[in-house]
């Protein structure tokens, strides 16, 4: 993963700028996602709750956490491998902690583990950032009974069979599957983004 710390690192500065040039629009696309939910009474999630905590894993410069903020969510932490982007992710405002160095292909630090009501991962599961088997590490850190959503490109999902391993938390009754969308907006004019929330059902060890 060095190699991508480099890049984002490198990259940071310059990042929102260039894929909002690119149209980016999978952090809205899956808070938007969210905020329906809520409104159909599917999570049982108060934005303004001063309670509720929410991570987002794979934080980057804080897309995510910028949108969650706008729609009243008050206790955003993040985390990101890249210390460049964590930077600009300080510099939005949008987090009360942020953790550096985290690789998602790793255990999580222990003291973040079941703390969350909500935890979020946007742009993480595509090319060879991690494996399917990630999605345990961020269950791990959501309460038992708390949302877990996240985004894979159409590519990743194929290629890695990533209905077969949910499949997998399904049958173990560590996930439920709470809503699907495939084939959405994603980077510009494709639909190549599918948007998946689960309810963590228990508490989740990693294999």
């Amino acid at each position: 993963m060095t190699h991508h710390q480099e890049r984002y690192d490198n990259w940071a500065p310059n990042y929102n700028d260039d894929v909002a040039a690119r149209c980016y629009q999978a952090p809205r696309t899956l808070v938007a996602q969210l905020m329906d939910l809520i409104a159909k009474g599917r999570l049982p999630i108060e934005p303004n709750d001063p309670d509720l905590k929410a991570i987002d894993l794979g934080c980057g410069s804080g897309l995510v956490g910028q949108n969650l903020r706008a729609q009243g969510f008050r206790h955003i932490d993040g985390v990101d491998l890249s210390l460049g982007m964590l930077q600009q992710a300080y510099d939005s405002g949008a987090y009360r902690t942020l953790i550096p160095w985290q690789d998602l292909n790793d255990p999580l630090p222990f003291f973040l583990h079941g703390q969350y009501d909500l935890t979020i991962c946007c742009g993480v599961f595509a090319l060879d950032f991690v494996e399917p088997k990630s999605l345990r590490l961020l269950a791990q850190v959501t309460k038992p009974g708390g949302t877990l959503m996240l985004t894979t490109k159409t590519h990743y999902h194929r290629d890695y069979d990533f209905d077969s391993f949910c499949e997998g938390l399904i049958a173990t009754g560590e996930l439920t599957l709470v809503d699907c969308r495939r084939d959405q907006p994603y980077l510009g004019d494709e639909a190549d983004g599918h948007y998946w929330v689960f309810r963590v059902s228990s508490a989740v060890e990693a294999a």
